[in-house]
């Protein structure tokens, strides 16, 4: 976690540059800083990380997943409660483009499944801020069903950054809570793994990603390069 100062910081400098860019394309910058082209849709995305910010921003989102698998509510909506509102929506983001290349070729009430679970776990996590964090989470929820009932699917860049443009900052953790429920479901569902197995995983998991230069990830699976 940050301390207050450095918050204050990022949070004032993700705000400009949302203002500046709006916030798909924000998001997409906080995803590839290096502007090099990249897809982040339904079974298919990239990252490259080149500095020490990026890596912390990745690290930042997952402490969240981390915290949920863990059975630390608290801890995640407060790891949320620290950052930006455009991390709280990157944090979407990122989740829930793992979770869709986990999930990407079973069937529709699978997802269902995971979307239910992430549902429940997510008011366990807004308690304190239900009304409109409850709503942040919802318009997602919706979002993501929208999606993946239609014949034709936005990419998750779109569909997150659509859902997440004009909400308020509470709203966003809301968003940010849910989007990280639903890769720690998706996470349950396919691995064999008990929740604590897991969690250790994915703390292995962040070192990488702290450590790490280069990042890719397709079908669910992360390589880090050193």
């Amino acid at each position: 976690m940050t301390d207050g100062g450095e918050a204050g910081h990022v949070r004032e400098s993700d705000a400009e540059l949302e203002r500046a860019l709006g916030t798909r394309d924000a998001l997409l910058a906080l995803w590839n800083p290096s502007g090099r082209p990249v897809s982040v849709s339904w079974d298919d995305s990239s990252i490259v990380t080149a500095d020490d910010r990026t890596r912390s921003r990745l690290t930042e989102a997952h402490s969240v997943v981390h915290a949920l698998l863990r059975g630390e509510h608290a801890s995640a909506m407060q790891r949320l409660a620290d950052m930006s509102s455009l991390m709280a929506v990157f944090t979407a983001l990122r989740s829930v483009t793992l979770a869709s290349e986990l999930l990407w070729s079973v069937p529709l009430p699978t997802w269902q499944t995971v979307l239910t679970d992430a549902q429940a776990q997510t008011k366990a996590v807004i308690v304190n801020d239900a009304d409109e964090a409850q709503a942040g989470a919802d318009a997602l929820a919706r979002a993501i069903r929208r999606n993946l009932a239609g014949d034709r699917r936005q990419r998750i860049l779109d569909c997150v950054a659509e859902t997440a443009t004009a909400q308020s900052r509470r709203a966003r953790l809301g968003l940010g809570g849910f989007g990280a429920a639903v890769l720690a479901a998706a996470l349950k569902t396919t691995s064999n793994g008990r929740p604590s197995e897991l969690a250790e995983e994915h703390a292995a998991l962040i070192v990488a990603l702290a450590h790490g230069q280069t990042v890719t990830h397709r079908d669910g699976r992360l390589v880090v390069d050193g």
